[in-house]
């Protein structure tokens, strides 16, 4: 029998093939902080389509946004996309929505945060309060409400969300899938637990006897990961706790760009379809200059 450990770093390519048409992909970080930019752009430049996607709650923000202007995305279960101070809903979404264009999905957070737990937990559902007393119960059919057996009270039913791929960020892990957030986990680790495959972009690899170190700062262990990417500065424009801050220049230009369809293609094919790889992407946003300035340390 052979108990050796199996290393889970692969290229991009490599990673990239657990993804494929009609997916359900779920993505982790929080806002702007966080997200796998790097491989939601290979997403959109391998023109992947008919993904149902759940940006972590409370919400998603350039991240689906990017997939759902790009047609990628045809689909979304969340609660919020936005972006914040920048902008209250971003513009993609928003104009795909009213354009009866995308199918939303109404959740509210704790209502994502139960249907995930159940996954979790292989339980085909959650119990909550959540929603009694709102139209979310009206215009999701997959929530329902019964009565508690024993008190007689009304509860909410969530079925369990179980994505196909979960795609993550965070700032290290060993060859093996051993992960380290630097700073908060969000809701990274849930949904590593919930779904069925799992892909990280981290910013280093390190050896595992950095991780024996000082094994209670692994956020998520190897035998939840499926694929590593190696990815420095991988979560531009969004930051990446202790290595960097947001680029909020280039976010602003995002916004103003994808409010309108001919610049938002202009920025796909300059930010998106144009460069070759990561590190040409990385001098399109400004490069060495642009890099330092956001760096933490």
């Amino acid at each position: 029998m052979n108990l050796e450990r199996r290393k889970k770093v692969v290229t991009m390519d490599e990673a990239l093939s657990h993804i494929s048409d009609g997916c359900f992909l779920a993505i982790g970080g929080f806002m702007v902080h966080n997200h796998p930019m790097g491989i939601i752009r290979e997403i959109v430049k391998r023109k992947i389509r008919n993904l149902r996607i759940l940006p972590t709650p409370p919400g998603g923000s350039l991240d689906a946004d990017l997939l759902i202007g790009s047609g990628c995305a045809d689909a979304v279960l969340a609660s919020y996309i936005g972006g914040e101070w920048l902008q209250p809903v971003m513009p993609n979404y928003r104009r795909k929505a009213e354009n009866l264009e995308l199918k939303i999905l109404e959740f509210d957070e704790m209502t994502i945060l139960c249907g995930l737990r159940a996954s979790a937990q292989k339980l085909p559902c959650e119990v909550t309060r959540s929603g009694l007393g709102s139209d979310m119960l009206k215009v999701n059919p997959l929530l329902k409400v019964f009565n508690n057996p024993i008190t007689g009270e009304p509860l909410v039913a969530v079925p369990a969300i179980e994505p196909d791929v979960a795609i993550l960020h965070a700032q290290r892990s060993d060859p093996y899938g051993n992960l380290q957030h630097a700073g908060s986990v969000f809701m990274d680790a849930l949904l590593a637990a919930a779904s069925k495959k799992v892909i990280v972009s981290v910013e280093e690899i390190v050896p595992l006897d950095f991780i024996k170190k000082d094994p209670f700062r692994t956020t998520i262990p190897c035998h939840l990961v499926t694929a590593i990417v190696k990815a420095p500065y991988g979560a531009h424009p969004c930051s990446s706790h202790g290595y960097y801050i947001h680029d909020e220049e280039h976010i602003r230009e995002y916004i103003q760009s994808a409010k309108n369809p001919g610049p938002f293609q202009q920025y796909l094919n300059k930010y998106v379809d144009g460069p070759s790889d990561l590190s040409e992407y990385l001098e399109r946003v400004g490069g060495i200059r642009t890099l330092c300035d956001l760096r933490l340390y």
